[in-house]
């Protein structure tokens, strides 16, 4: 080999190795960019396709509806419109934040670092871990583990400090570590701590009707040193009376009946039966009795029970009486009880006191519920008081003054995230209707911290505390009820609505099912909801539920229009019809459109079909049925009034596909 080719075969050599450096350097941001270490491109995001994945799935995941997700992605529509694994997908809009479509755009990116997790990233950014996981879907890995260096859409404008509730400093028993109270911001807009030297009594609404409760106590003995007063913070809950939401789903019974036998039924003035009519009357409510009229001879008040020595003459002075009482009596929770019923502020209706471990597992801690003695009101005020045990004796470190009647269902750490916390309810009476609005605060060894999102309100619940849902910590919180005792709320079916504490963090609602019901409105309602999410599993369910509603003949009549049943199954026909159509099996729709005996539902199927026929367009048939609905309001009116709990129905809603 010549001098020459040696020296052209070592500049080939040369060149080749510089390209494949210049590949190799090219190719290191672009593996970057697919494990998701750069931002996404404006205007979207990239979704990779997994195993399992459809178009309907991709779709529900990420809030895009099929139409736009193929627009936006030729090139991935195969034949039978497969989805490749592995593909990359284009979702052209951000994912979408908690407060609905007009939400999307609003939110910022986060890159993940060493030593983040769902939690941490929650904490940093204030929004839910429930929310980052709807916001990123294709962020959710085994295990929840996150990877160094991706990006997360954090959604909403941003996100307020970490919110808790001031409490008193205290010293810890001996063997439970230091604590020490700082100045937070309040918890809840209705939960308002106020430090005051002097607690001063708040009045409570009247409640006209009757209610009962019964609560559960532990006794446990315990010696208290001497008493030390000290300032608390105080709070004061409310509950708010709301109509029923309504049904989505509907789960078998059984379900219910697998639930914790540490249910909790709340006190109601007239427990409703499990499914309502509009035909059953309201419960009468027994008027307020009226208060003595005071006299110049008029002795001091004296305790409902019983004669015991030392009790407060105002409720609002029992707070430092009980302080004084317990680091003075032996036997702190038993002589705190028998003194408390003496003094009529413990009853068989109201009132208990709980030994719970809140500072330490040893630690004798007492939770109080008192209620104001020689009231003249059907439900008496009554109160929350947590009592921490130190060596210098029980202080007073949280007191919530109720709007109604309290109940403690549960001190425990309930979502095992190694911090106690205290579950209570607040129960308001209104002229038929009993409402329990939900708390739950978390001792983190400083404050306690409002720990659920909200204040969930339901007509006569009971709880119960499960540990079923993956993903969820510890246990969950379960509420069943919301029949509301009134004939002008309509047909109606008690719900079961389930709370998770995603990761430890605060508890938010996971889901709603309605229970089994054999009224023929409510399969109607399912079946309308399934309708309106077509998008998300297709036709298919959505006919099968319109077939049950029209040959099911155990379904019952439970409203008051005329000829309901007829009426409601050419309801279901005149949707089928619809369909059948847009799934693809128009050849069974005219059959199902002869079946129709209502003469407006009639007129509409032939509306729809026609313009179907002229068009060659579900959604422009359904645009015009619903125009013709605008002037012939009987093929929709018979659905616009089942009572302030269900939902209204408009001309718009007679075939609404987009």
């Amino acid at each position: 080999m010549t001098l020459r080719s040696v020296r052209l075969l070592r500049l080939v050599f040369g060149f080749g190795l510089i390209l494949s450096l210049l590949l190799v350097s090219n190719a290191a941001p672009m593996r970057a960019l697919a494990q998701g270490v750069e931002p996404p491109p404006e205007g979207g995001y990239y979704y990779e396709v997994r195993a399992g994945d459809n178009w309907s799935g991709v779709s529900w995941v990420t809030g895009i509806s099929i139409a736009e997700l193929k627009a936006a992605n030729p090139t991935a529509i195969h034949p039978n419109d497969w989805l490749w694994v592995g593909d990359r997908l284009f979702i052209p809009t951000r994912p979408a934040a908690p407060g609905g479509p007009g939400q999307a755009t609003q939110g910022r990116w986060y890159q993940v670092k060493a030593g983040d997790n769902w939690q941490s990233v929650s904490r940093a950014t204030g929004v839910t871990v429930l929310d980052l996981w709807h916001a990123n879907p294709t962020h959710i890995h085994p295990n929840q583990w996150l990877y160094v260096g991706h990006w997360l859409w954090i959604p909403g404008l941003g996100a307020a400090p970490e919110a808790v509730i001031t409490v008193v400093p205290v010293t810890v028993v001996p063997g439970a570590p230091a604590v020490v109270a700082a100045e937070l911001p309040m918890a809840s807009p209705t939960m308002t701590p106020i430090v005051a030297a002097t607690v001063t009594a708040t009045e409570a609404p009247t409640a006209p009707a009757t209610a009962t409760a019964t609560a559960t106590v532990v006794p446990t003995a315990t010696t208290a040193p001497s008493a030390t007063a000290t300032e608390v913070s105080t709070a004061t809950a409310t509950a708010t009376e709301t109509p029923t939401a309504a049904p989505t789903t509907t789960r078998p019974a059984s379900a219910l009946a697998q639930s914790s036998p540490t249910a909790t039924a709340l006190p109601t003035a007239t427990q409703p039966a499990a499914t309502a009519t509009p035909t059953k009357p309201a419960p009468t409510a027994i008027p307020t009795k009226p208060a003595p009229a005071p006299t110049a001879t008029q002795a001091a008040p004296q305790p409902a029970s019983g004669s015991a020595a030392g009790c407060p003459q105002g409720f609002a002075g029992y707070p430092d009486a009980i302080t004084a009482r317990l680091n003075t009596a032996q036997g702190a929770s038993n002589a705190l009880r028998t003194w408390l019923t003496g003094c009529g502020a413990i009853s068989e209706q109201a009132g208990s006191v709980i030994q719970a471990a809140i500072q330490s597992k040893t630690s004798p801690d007492l939770v109080v519920l008192a209620q104001e003695p020689n009231s003249d009101q059907v439900m008496p005020r009554t109160v929350l008081l947590v009592y921490h045990a130190s060596a210098d004796g029980y202080k007073l470190a949280r007191k919530v003054a109720g709007t109604g009647r309290l109940v403690v269902l549960k001190t425990d750490d309930i979502n095992a995230d190694g911090q106690p916390d205290i579950v209570w309810t607040d129960t308001t009476c209104g002229a038929h209707t009993c409402f329990a609005t939900l708390y739950v605060e978390s001792w983190n060894g400083r404050v306690y911290r409002d720990w659920i999102e909200g204040e969930p309100t339901m007509a006569y619940p009971e709880y119960s505390f499960v540990d079923t849902v993956p993903g969820g910590s510890g246990e969950e919180i379960l509420a069943h009820g919301g029949i509301i005792a009134s004939a002008g709320a309509g047909p109606q079916r008690a719900w079961t609505e389930t709370y998770i504490s995603p990761e430890g963090a605060a508890y938010v609602m996971f889901n709603r099912i309605d229970d089994p019901a054999m009224c023929l409105y409510h399969h109607i309602l399912d079946a309308n909801a399934l309708f309106k999410q077509w998008t998300v599993a297709g036709f298919d369910p959505i006919i099968t539920a319109y077939q049950a509603a029209i040959t099911d003949t155990r379904l019952e009549a439970c409203g008051w229009i005329e000829d309901e049943l007829p009426t409601l199954r050419d309801f279901a026909r005149f949707r089928l019809v619809v369909a059948y159509v847009a799934g693809g099996k128009a050849n069974q729709a005219r059959t199902v459109r002869d079946q129709i005996q209502h003469p407006g539902l009639l007129a509409a199927a032939n509306t729809f079909l026609d313009a179907y026929k002229t068009t060659g367009s579900v959604l422009q048939a359904c645009r015009n049925t619903a125009a013709y609905g605008e002037t012939h309001p009987e093929t929709w009116q018979f659905l616009a009034d089942w009572g302030y709990a269900n939902p209204s129905f408009e001309a718009r809603d007679l075939c609404s596909l987009d």
